[in-house]
């Protein structure tokens, strides 16, 4: 028999799966506890949090929520990493802590990125994307520098035209003459 308990944690887990773009499931036993603390201020600098929960728990909300790819990253001791809005600033993060503590237990296991599971490998390749910022900016840069050559395009076919004229008009005075 549920405890209320359990069905308010179920109602949460339910709330987080509709409400995130990114959940990386990862294996987090044996971690001390100064570097989960490291590892969440870390997260959540980013924006990301980190959350420990109940397997069973988890594989009930994704029923109820109509996702069943989120009872997926239940295998085993499982902590959710989440973001709601950005998965490459939750990757990244994630894959900054392991580069900067090699020797720790935290792994990657899969995750489900705008309804898709996927492998740990995806979540590497996912970090090495540039940020949002970066990405809006080199669009605008190359928006930018396409306009400046269509800019200098038209000037130049405009300077032709006018010389073409001036030349017709030469030609034309000297047949006249």
């Amino acid at each position: 028999m549920p405890t209320e308990r359990k069905i308010a944690q179920v109602a949460e887990l339910k709330e987080l799966i509709e409400s995130v773009n990114i959940a990386i499931g990862t294996a987090y036993q044996g971690i001390p506890v100064p570097d989960q603390t490291q590892l969440r201020r870390s997260l959540l600098a980013e924006g990301a949090t980190l959350r420990v929960i109940k397997n069973t728990l988890l594989q009930r909300a994704a029923e109820e929520s109509g996702q069943p790819l989120f009872a997926e990253l239940a295998q085993g001791p499982t902590a959710l990493v989440t973001h709601p809005d950005d998965p490459v600033a939750a990757a990244r993060a994630v894959q900054n802590y392991q580069r900067e503590n090699p020797q720790t237990p935290f792994e990657v296991r899969n995750a489900v990125v705008d309804g898709q599971l996927v492998d740990a490998a995806y979540i590497a390749d996912l970090a090495t994307v540039p940020s949002r910022e970066v990405l809006i900016g080199r669009i605008a840069g190359g928006l930018t520098g396409k306009i400046v050559e269509l800019m200098g395009l038209l000037q130049a076919s405009t300077r032709e035209l006018a010389g073409l004229i001036d030349a017709r008009a030469e030609q034309l005075e000297g047949t006249e003459a």
